[in-house]
């Protein structure tokens, strides 16, 4: 177990807002910071990171917490591999003397399952011609780890057999399939293996492709406690440091497009796993770059899933070009055309501006009016994300990339999207912050002012500032508070700008006491009104006349 004082230096001494921008991108409102939520689909951001609070909190979806669940939800963690990686950022080095997981009982039942696989590839003459035919070298073979499972193999129950493994796990693991007679085979058998492995090269899942045309041609391992697809890049554990080196990365759809462009010499390559690029993809991917050039196959399919995975890419502000295959794919290119062909596709990218206008212009008339009108309506998506998310840029490079499809400058294009219904800015009511918003915020930020803050009349605030004060008395951490006080102090912290605190303090204590006394007055007023005796109204009077001079009054 590691210590509650560990734990708490960790959180303390790790900068919340330098970890989360590594996975999306925040501007400073305030004292605090915004961005788009990475656990929600969303176009305005709702997702807060307070620093001095040190904590996260979506007004859209509810996601809160600290760093450390930050980091547990982003990169599918346990709290103690969170613990870890974030301890390492510090310098802390952690270490849990606790029985083997049953995560780390999962990986290493893979792993030892796919070190027969290797076995049987090498055994397998049939499995052999298919890669060398493939134009795989034996050294390649051993380096891309490709194994095979044979035609109804047990290979799976035998490793589990050794391991203690129960049939129960190895169900729940994803590895075998029930067979007509009601018996368990290998789910991967008559094909060759692909080991899919998380960002620190752990195998978690296997992929298959058939060698005898079988269907699917491809396989994935289904989704488990511990590899989901929309978390997962092929050869992210081998891609990820060339990644942040050259700051971009090459997004594929399949194993073997990736590994083509492996062969190619392009390290900073990964594959989607058969699923659409999703945001926990790039939540992952942001961390290494904001660069990207997709490369999916021309088909229909491949088509509609380079639209949806540059729509994902442009609300998440990642740059990306799009890299034009004719009727090939990249592994296809690199086995007919060779690794320079390849690289040439790839230095041909187009800015996904001028792809969606070639892509949509396809499907209209635009020598009519209405063909034109709407070509720009089904447009008018990509342009408001870009100006959503301020990429005024490449809001402007879509517009001439518009502007040679149509007979419109950019400047009357520029006037039709923001006159359109479509586009019209929303008129807020001004949210100015209260003299009780400012107390609750410099008790927060300002240490050293807590004790004079705690000594303004807390009579005349309103009960939940009185009820927030009391909370904050008691500890800092609000996480563990009801939805409406982490709401209102989130939203607090980022409405407030930052300035002189000890001018405003004084400026709110004078606020404060003047309140104070109105109050004051307010009561005397009372009881003026039913005061029966002569020497109490005079005693009353006085006081009233000198709270009057107080407040620099006549």
């Amino acid at each position: 177990m590691v210590s509650k004082e560990i734990i708490e230096k960790i959180k303390r001494e790790i900068d919340i807002v330098q970890v989360i921008s590594q996975y999306i991108s925040l501007q400073k409102v305030g004292s605090s910071y915004r961005g788009l939520c990475p656990f929600h689909s969303e176009k305005t951001p709702s997702f807060h990171v307070n620093p001095v609070l040190k904590l996260y909190h979506c007004f859209g979806c509810g996601a809160s917490g600290d760093v450390i669940k930050f980091i547990q939800e982003i990169e599918h963690l346990s709290f103690q591999e969170a613990l870890q990686k974030l301890g390492r950022m510090i310098n802390i080095e952690i270490n849990f003397d606790t029985k083997q997981s049953d995560k780390e009982r999962y990986i290493d039942f893979l792993t030892k399952i796919h070190t027969e696989y290797k076995k049987q590839l090498k055994q397998n003459q049939r499995a052999m011609k298919y890669l060398l035919d493939r134009g795989f070298k034996e050294d390649e073979i051993e380096y891309y780890e490709f194994g095979y499972c044979p035609v109804d193999s047990k290979l799976t129950l035998q490793v589990a057999t050794k391991l203690s493994v129960p049939i129960s796990k190895v169900i729940q693991y994803g590895v075998i399939k029930k067979t007509k007679t009601q018996e368990y085979s290998d789910l991967f058998e008559g094909r060759i293996v692909i080991p899919i492995k998380d960002d620190l090269g752990r195998i978690i899942a296997f992929g298959g492709r058939s060698i005898d045309n079988r269907e699917p041609k491809y396989l994935n391992s289904p989704e488990t406690n511990y590899f989901s697809k929309r978390s997962i890049f092929f050869l992210l554990d081998r891609a990820k440091k060339v990644i942040k080196s050259v700051n971009f990365a090459v997004i594929t759809e399949g194993y073997f497009d990736a590994i083509a462009f492996h062969r190619a010499g392009v390290t900073n390559a990964v594959a989607v796993l058969g699923t659409n690029l999703s945001k926990e993809h790039l939540s992952k991917l942001g961390s290494l770059t904001k660069n990207v050039i997709l490369c999916f196959d021309t088909d229909e399919a491949g088509q509609r899933a380079t639209l949806k995975s540059l729509k994902t890419l442009i609300d998440m502000s990642f740059d990306v070009a799009v890299a034009l295959f004719q009727e090939k794919d990249p592994d296809e290119v690199f086995r007919t055309e060779g690794s320079e062909n390849l690289k040439k596709v790839l230095k041909k990218a187009v800015p996904f501006e001028e792809y969606i206008v070639d892509f949509y212009s396809k499907f209209f008339d635009l020598s009519s009016a209405a063909g034109c009108e709407r070509f720009l309506d089904q447009l008018k998506t990509w342009v408001q994300s870009l100006l959503s998310t301020q990429r005024i840029q490449r809001y402007e490079n879509l517009l001439k990339a518009i502007s040679t499809k149509v007979k419109f400058s950019t400047a009357q294009l520029m006037s039709y999207y923001r006159n359109d219904s479509f586009y019209k800015e929303q008129t807020t009511k001004t949210n100015l912050p209260s003299d009780e918003d400012y107390v609750i915020y410099l008790y927060i930020t300002q240490e050293d002012l807590r004790n004079e803050l705690s000594k303004i009349d807390k009579s005349v605030m309103s009960d939940r500032t009185r009820k927030i004060l009391e909370i904050l008395e008691k500890d800092l951490d609000i996480s563990d508070q009801d939805e409406e006080i982490r709401r209102y102090v989130f939203d607090l912290m980022s409405r407030i700008p930052s300035g002189d605190s000890l001018k405003i303090f004084e400026d709110i204590k004078k606020r404060f006491a003047r309140k104070t006394i109105e109050k004051r007055l307010s009561q005397i007023d009372g009881k003026l009104a039913n005061c029966k005796s002569d020497e109490e109204r005079k005693e009353l009077l006085q006081e009233r006349l000198k709270l009057i001079k107080m407040t620099g009054g006549d």
